[in-house]
């Protein structure tokens, strides 16, 4: 059979096409990726073909910033004090947000404070991070760069913006505060020298309505007296970048208190400092005083600092013009018994706590005090001298009322201080130092002394001059200090007590006797005053208590020996016949007296008897007992009766 051609051509052609669709579609095992190659713009959703990967990023992550000041408009400027809120978003490469992922901002500003610790904040379910920046308080005037940072599938995003905090305005100052006045006392003009000066430097601090320093400001000075030629330098002064504006006083020729007035140039702003003291400084002998919070102590037989066993000392003292001598003047100390702290600081306040360490605090001007405490070596009579000595000037009467000791004025011509430990035992002793003035009282071999003039001997005599630092015209061989110095006693008082009826009657010296009511005859009934030396059981008979010294008396039957008891013991009077008209409670005085006439006490009474007007007598009891119980502060008892008769 015969074919012919076009018969077949339709055929053929219908082939060729199926076969070049196969082939563009991947048939036959090739790549799904023909199609695109076959014919790139195909819509690959078309049958035949496949389709394309949903999952595969089209785009790259992103970090965006906005910078909004408190008004919500861009931020260009913050002003010291003020506040921008930041705002980042991150998308991923699909443009979803990225929540739950740390942002961190940064400025180029290292003072700058961010409302979040370190800067760094998280995103919420929206991808935004807010935090607050704000200038910190030492932020410099300029131009700055905020920077947030973030990650994103390990790319690390940043994003920046520019902004810049202007400079604070100008402090206003409205205050000014006094702040020292170093040191508050100086010397007079021309008395100045070791320790002592002439010039004090006054300090002032200028401040606005916060408090917050201010510099630049000029601050104008006054005093307010010039008195004996006080001066002030400088006038003025600008304060300083702390705020602070110094002057200085300079001292004149007059003892005075005086202050300084500031005042802000250009207002009424103003403020005063505290007071100064132009004084000598320099302690005088007549302005020297020793006291004791407790001068007869139970120290007799108990050991110890604090009371009743041991008490504190107080040394005061004062110059020519009877001004407190400055903060840190020494005072030293020596006692005869016992142990007392070597020395103190007038105005200071020294505390030892028990590691050691040693606190001073301001205390009193003028005055400094010590320790002084109840132990070995107990002198036999149980008095123990304390000398306090310090460097000061003698004593002049100031005639001319000039302020100076001119030759020929008054003044105590000081020997050389010792330690009178025979201060009452001695007969002519009168229980303080009186080694005072030239001449008083020898001193006894064994007695302490200061060697104020280094000759290696004691000198009861003073050298004949004026010394001190008020001299107009210092005479040869003068000088500018000697030792004042102030003694006391104390008493170490024995806790076991002595006691001893000094006027008694009846059938016995120790009876009390009262009157007596007989029946029938008119009775009176009268108050009779016993007296009884009550002391300590200390042996010692000091002079003026010895019979001798008071012949014709008829209480002074025999010596009188013995110290006060302690300070603060009870004395009770009880009877069992008889009625007490005297108190019943006595508490022994603070006091060192050595005369007996300190521990004698008087007990008065009257009979219980009582009697009608048909002069019939009624009484219970003719006979008894007065009961004397003493009780030292340590708790010490000693008891005694006397017998009563009415």
């Amino acid at each position: 059979m015969t074919l012919r051609w076009i018969d077949c051509l339709p055929r053929y052609l219908l082939a060729l096409m199926y076969t070049l669709l196969l082939a563009a579609c991947g048939g036959g095992g090739g790549s799904n990726g023909g199609c695109s190659v076959i014919d790139p713009n195909r819509d690959p959703k078309l049958p035949g073909c496949g389709t394309s990967n949903p999952t595969t990023p089209t785009g790259k992550p992103t970090l965006t910033m906005t910078a909004l000041d408190a008004s919500g408009a861009t931020l260009t400027t913050l002003a010291p004090g003020g506040s921008a809120t930041l705002t980042a978003v991150l998308q991923d490469a699909n443009a979803a947000a990225v929540p739950n992922t740390t942002v961190t901002f940064t400025s180029t500003d290292k003072n700058a404070v961010f409302s979040s610790a370190g800067g760094a904040t998280v995103t919420d379910g929206s991808g935004k991070a807010t935090i607050k920046l704000s200038p910190g308080a030492a932020s410099a005037a300029g131009g700055y760069v905020v920077t947030a940072s973030a990650s994103v599938a390990s790319t690390p995003l940043t994003v920046s913006a520019n902004y810049s905090v202007s400079a604070a305005p100008a402090a206003s100052a409205s205050q000014l505060v006094f702040v020292s006045a170093l040191p508050q006392n100086i010397a007079l003009k021309g008395t100045g020298g070791a320790g002592r000066q002439e010039t004090a430097t006054v300090t002032f601090k200028v401040m606005d309505t916060s408090g917050n320093v201010v510099s630049g400001q000029q601050v104008n000075f006054a005093l307010n007296t010039t008195v004996g030629g006080l001066t002030l330098t400088p006038a003025s002064a600008v304060s300083s970048p702390a705020g602070l504006v110094t002057t200085s006083i300079a001292s004149g020729t007059i003892n005075t208190p005086v202050r300084v007035t500031a005042t802000l140039s250009g207002s009424t702003i103003s403020t005063v400092s505290d007071q100064l003291v132009v004084s000598t400084g320099v302690a005088e002998q007549n302005s020297f005083s020793l006291s004791a919070a407790i001068l007869n102590v139970e120290g007799g037989q108990f050991n110890g600092c604090t009371a009743p066993t041991g008490t504190n000392i107080t040394a005061r003292l004062a110059d020519h013009f009877h001004n407190p001598v400055p903060d840190g003047t020494a005072v030293s100390f020596t006692a005869e018994g016992g142990s007392i702290d070597a020395s103190c600081l007038t105005g200071l306040t020294q505390t030892t706590l028990t590691d050691g360490t040693v606190i001073t605090q301001k205390g009193t001007p003028g005055e400094c005090t010590v320790r002084f405490c109840a132990g070995n070596p107990r002198p036999a009579d149980g008095r123990v001298t304390v000398l306090a000595y310090a460097l000061g000037e003698e004593s002049f009467v100031d005639a001319n009322g000039n302020n100076r000791y001119d030759a020929g004025e008054a003044y105590t011509d000081l020997g050389e201080p010792f330690r009178n430990d025979r201060a009452v035992t001695d007969a002519n002793a009168n229980g303080i130092d009186d080694a005072f003035v030239t001449g008083n009282t020898t001193r006894a071999s064994g007695e302490q002394y200061i060697d104020t003039n280094g000759n290696g001997s004691w000198d009861l005599s003073g050298d004949g001059r004026y010394n001190g630092v008020l001299q107009t015209a210092p005479a040869s061989g003068a000088a500018n200090s000697v030792h004042v110095r102030q003694s006391l006693v104390m008493v170490l008082s024995n806790s076991t007590s002595a006691i001893t009826l000094l006027n008694g009657g009846g059938s016995g010296s120790n009876t009390l006797a009262l009157d007596h009511c007989t029946d029938g005859t008119a009775f009176t009934n009268n108050t009779h005053s016993f007296y009884f030396a009550i002391r300590d059981n200390n042996p010692t008979v000091f002079a003026t208590n010895r019979r001798a010294q008071h012949a014709g008396d008829a209480l002074w039957q025999a010596d009188r020996p013995g110290n006060p008891l302690p300070a603060g013991t009870r004395i009770a009077f009880t009877a069992s016949n008889g009625l007490l008209q005297s108190p019943s409670n006595v508490v022994v005085a603070n006091g060192n007296g050595a005369d007996s006439s300190n521990w004698v006490y008087t007990v008065a009474m009257i009979s219980d008897a009582s009697q009608t007007t048909a002069l019939t007598c009624g009484n219970i009891n003719t006979s008894g007992v007065l009961n004397i119980t003493i009780t030292t502060p340590n708790g010490t008892v000693t008891q005694a009766s006397f017998p009563v008769t009415d």
